[in-house]
């Protein structure tokens, strides 16, 4: 039996599994809200209280670098470690990881129904092959896979926080509005669920010089991300409208981007909680046209698959695949 957990900023989920030949099967899964839990051993605890069971292994992905066994995820007033989890669960095999390595390392188990394809591509059959991983959400995350010989190794990043480049005349002005706000800006400052307020933020102060009573008031008691990207996807308010369409070029060209970083020619697949909310909009195209406006490099790119991942839990799964390889290790996980 494996413990799993994807620990985030708002919320942390945790999950038992347990392999059935080739297939994993997630069993009890709990969700707690994080910020009202001192540490992660006060979560860790309350799960395992509620079922109770031997454990073999476990792995817990969360946001930020992870050093030496550690880390501090942001907008969490406590840290997470290996040592401190093997304490509290009283087993030798813990491994913790950025989230995205726990998603990346899933990519290749998901099932085809879990995978919606917006670029087919024309995917490689080759020895080594590469995945992208890209995942808008309260961060901007992204991690990449090889596959050689069936052999996974997966290299985390916080490429999110690379400088953000601009596409058109008006995202030029939205990254000038942005420099006024903040001393830099990354894409995690318009690819995200806060960077969607900000492109909303720039459209209603330089564009539209104002804003629709109804957002005004619905900001008031709901997520603004939430109301602006419904808004939009139901094409109620022209402002919410035009901010998605931002926001989905930009993520298509960074995607893009990464495709020609890491050469990913078994596809970059968009993860996270932003996209598959977004998939009628994604559908429409511009995304797609995005990612392969590239220029002299556009047939290279035009080979590569872009992907959404719909499994809402493949970060579990993937972190139940890592805990696996780590019992299976010769060092024994330490």
């Amino acid at each position: 039996m494996i413990l799993v957990g994807d620990i985030g900023g708002t919320k942390t989920r945790l999950a038992l599994f347990r392999r059935e030949g080739e297939h994993w099967i997630r069993g009890e899964t709990e969700s707690f809200p994080s910020q009202e839990a001192a540490d992660f051993s006060e979560i860790l605890r309350s799960f395992m209280n509620q079922h109770p069971t031997r454990l073999e292994s476990a792995c817990f992905g969360a946001p930020g670098p992870v050093f030496a066994g550690e880390v501090d995820p942001p907008n969490l007033d406590w840290d997470v470690s290996e040592d401190d989890i093997k304490k509290a669960l009283g087993i030798k095999v813990v491994k913790v990881v950025n989230d995205l390595v726990a998603t990346a390392a899933a990519v290749p188990l998901l099932p085809s129904d879990q995978i919606l394809t917006l670029y087919e591509g024309r995917p490689s059959r080759v020895l080594e092959e590469r995945y992208v991983v890209l995942a808008p959400g309260t961060g901007l995350g992204q991690a990449f896979l090889v596959v050689h010989e069936g052999n996974s190794f997966i290299f985390p990043s916080e490429g999110g926080h690379v400088d953000f480049a601009p596409t058109s005349d008006l995202q030029i002005k939205l990254l000038s509005y942005l420099l006024g706000r903040f001393p830099r800006v990354s894409y995690e400052r318009v690819l995200s669920g806060p960077g969607l307020e900000n492109i909303y933020d720039f459209l209603r102060d330089t564009v539209f010089h104002g804003e629709p009573e109804e957002l005004k008031e619905r900001f008031q008691s709901e997520d603004r991300a939430k109301v602006i990207s419904e808004a939009g996807l139901e094409g109620t308010h022209a402002i919410a409208v035009d901010a998605l369409n931002v926001f989905t070029n930009i993520l298509g060209a960074y995607a893009g981007n990464l495709a020609l970083t890491f050469r990913a020619n078994r596809g970059v697949f968009l993860g996270g909680g932003i996209a598959p909310k977004m998939i009628d909009k994604l559908r429409q195209g511009e995304a797609v046209k995005a990612f392969l406006k590239k220029e002299r490099m556009a047939d290279l790119v035009a080979a590569i698959p872009l992907r959404v991942i719909m499994d809402d839990h493949a970060a579990l799964l993937g972190a139940a695949s890592i805990a696996a390889r780590e019992l299976q290790a010769p060092h024994g996980g330490t």
